[in-house]
């Protein structure tokens, strides 16, 4: 009897370890998988990525005829809860910036990927960052933006670099940024935001007249 537990307990743990390695191999995959469609996919709608593109503050990668036909849609009816919830922030094309630089490349007769014009590197094949300048959109490995853009010679600061697919180091740069760019009335493009001055100067002037008229 005492074989026969010990045995049992045996082929339990063989299995519960198993499992573990199971899992353990799901989770890197689907790791694998996530940071390669980042590279590949709309983050909006999962479709294959397809030029035009653009950016949001927080440096996720978007069909442009997704965001369009996200803005067209104000009640959201065609969209889930999480997508909702996590693009929000988009109400406006300002709130987005077009991506430059890039062009359609098909690696060794792969799947088609975008490649960098200048710098010539593959999205999702370089083991380093790549990020575009807000003032102009082009799109270039993070270690080329020093100090002006190699395209075009914008002047390149913290302010106007987003890093695309960032770290949560990097995200929360990105997050500070914004906060301060809302607090001047500014959008992610560098764009105004919308106000209601308008309408806050039509209410004060009626306000007058209805003064004027108790006088």
């Amino acid at each position: 009897m005492g074989n026969d537990g010990g045995s049992i307990s045996r082929v339990k743990a063989l299995q519960i370890a198993k499992a573990d390695s199971h899992d353990k191999l799901q989770n890197s995959e689907s790791q694998r998988f996530d940071t390669a469609s980042k590279w590949s996919v709309c983050r909006l709608t999962s479709l294959p990525l397809q030029l035009p593109l653009v950016s949001d503050y927080q440096g996720n990668i978007f069909n442009k005829e997704s965001v369009l036909e996200w803005l067209l849609t104000p009640d959201r009816e065609d969209y889930t809860a999480d997508q909702i919830r996590l693009f929000a922030h988009i109400k406006s094309l300002k709130d987005v910036v077009e991506l430059h630089n890039m062009i359609p490349e098909a690696p060794d007769g792969g799947k088609a990927a975008l490649r960098c014009d200048v710098g010539d590197e593959i999205w999702g094949k370089s083991s380093g960052s790549f990020a575009y300048v807000t003032d102009c959109g082009h799109v270039l490995p993070l270690r080329m933006l020093r100090q002006d853009c190699p395209v075009c010679n914008v002047k390149c600061s913290d302010s106007n670099i987003i890093v695309l697919n960032p770290k949560p180091d990097q995200l929360s740069t990105l997050e500070s940024r914004m906060r301060e760019l809302r607090q001047k009335g500014l959008t992610h493009s560098g764009k105004p935001l919308k106000t209601k001055k308008r309408r806050a100067k039509k209410g004060e002037n009626e306000v007058h007249i209805v003064k004027r008229r108790a006088t």
